[in-house]
């Protein structure tokens, strides 16, 4: 008896997933809540378990192909004179991961759908972004004889074409084929790269932004002095957070605590209700880069936080980011963004609102400059900041009053100590 396995509905708005990888193929025998494929959506990389056990029929798709929520991702063959499903005996099979999900309307409909994030390249399964995994069979490279040049090791494309062409993979030869982790490419052949996963989603959601969000746009100079003294102050005084406390724990609290005083900012619309959200808690975005584009990771609760949890909860996110095992949870609800521009080394920039969010701030980078006290001409170290709402819901009175407070707290934040009151 024939039984589907389909797409499930993972929730958060994702209507279709792309395959990247396979850990079963037509005429192996499964068994219930095994792993069956690797796929992507715009947030994660997720391992995928099935409810069915059986002989597999039919896969979906191959490697790299999109399928829409609902599809059959694959069947499998049951045992027709019993109807129960047949149970495999032999060895090699993965043992069960999370729960099982759901196999459509035609079977366990009453199992709900969990997807389990990816933790790692279990196995030893190469690091390499499902683009990278098309260009390596394209090219006929075997991943898992590859040194990867990217953050942690990733196979980056550039890694694959070296390979291809039979220069020896190394990490010494690394920084020669890669570059602030983008593939520094040798040949003059135009290549064409189809659009796929989070790359996919971030030029969607992009458009969608700037085309329907009439962006307001306060930039501000600041005077990071106390910034930078702070900063200094809790590395010293928390020896072991050190690393950690960089300056986007810092000014994730101050924004969060801004939001906290300008509600209006730490909104969603809905222009389809014709209706707005003020939410009562503070979950703040951290813009990220990773290897396959830009995320966002959230902190929820910030403004009850205190700089040193922020840091370390920080710096375990944007490490969950960069690897692409950060979860569905950790990378959706927040209710306003914050871009550390100056991490890229940017003196300014313009950051694009994400909805249904209403708000966005980008920092540049800290640099000294020679502006004017009391008349006279002094050094300062200065960042620009970049503070964006949504015309639909600010207006310039609104954005600024929210900004001034977020300038009032970077250049004194002692201020930070009335929220403790």
């Amino acid at each position: 008896m024939r039984q589907e396995f389909r797409v499930p509905d993972i929730g958060e708005g994702i209507a279709e997933v792309e395959i990247v990888e396979w850990r079963v193929a037509v005429g192996d025998v499964i068994s219930a809540d095994q792993v069956v494929a690797s796929i992507e959506t715009d947030k994660s990389v997720v391992e995928m378990p099935t409810p069915l056990s059986g002989k597999v029929t039919e896969l979906g798709g191959a490697a790299g192909d999109v399928l829409p929520v609902g599809a059959v991702l694959l069947a499998v063959e049951t045992d027709a004179a019993t109807g129960l499903p047949t149970v495999p005996t032999g060895e090699g099979h993965e043992p069960a991961r999370g729960s099982a999900l759901s196999a459509g309307p035609a079977a366990h409909p009453s199992v709900e759908p969990a997807a389990v994030p990816r933790t790692g390249s279990a196995g030893g399964r190469p690091k390499a972004s499902p683009a990278v995994r098309r260009l390596a069979v394209e090219n006929g490279v075997d991943l898992t004889q590859l040194v990867g040049s990217g953050p942690g090791g990733r196979i980056l494309a550039a890694d694959v074409l070296a390979a291809a062409r039979g220069v020896p993979s190394s990490p010494a030869a690394a920084p020669h084929r890669a570059e602030a982790g983008r593939p520094v490419l040798d040949s003059r052949e135009d290549e064409r790269v189809p659009l796929r996963g989070l790359r996919r989603q971030i030029a969607r959601n992009m458009v969608e932004s700037w085309q329907r969000i009439p962006h307001i746009i306060d930039y501000r100079e600041v005077d990071a002095s106390a910034l930078v003294d702070l900063r200094r102050t809790l590395r010293a005084s928390l020896p072991e957070l050190a690393d950690a406390i960089t300056y986007v724990p810092i000014l994730v609290k101050v924004v969060a605590t801004a939001l906290r005083r300008h509600p209006l900012m730490n909104a969603s619309l809905d222009m389809e209700k014709e209706e707005y959200v003020l939410h009562g808690h503070v979950h703040i975005g951290v813009a990220t880069a990773s290897p396959d584009g830009l995320l966002v990771p959230v902190v929820r609760d910030a403004d009850t936080k205190s700089i040193a949890e922020l840091a370390s909860e920080v710096a375990g996110l944007v490490q969950a980011a960069r690897n692409r095992t950060a979860t569905r949870e950790q990378l959706t609800g927040g209710t306003y963004t914050v871009n550390n521009l100056g991490a890229l080394g940017a003196s300014m920039g313009t950051p694009i609102i994400r909805p249904p969010e209403v708000g966005i701030a980008g920092f540049g980078r800290i640099s000294d400059r020679v502006v004017a006290r009391d008349g006279l001409p002094v050094v300062r170290p200065v960042m620009v900041l970049s503070s964006v709402g949504d015309h639909r819901l600010h207006d310039g009175d609104t954005l600024g009053a929210f900004t001034s407070t977020v300038v009032e707290l970077l250049e004194d934040p002692l201020r930070l100590l009335a929220e403790l009151v």
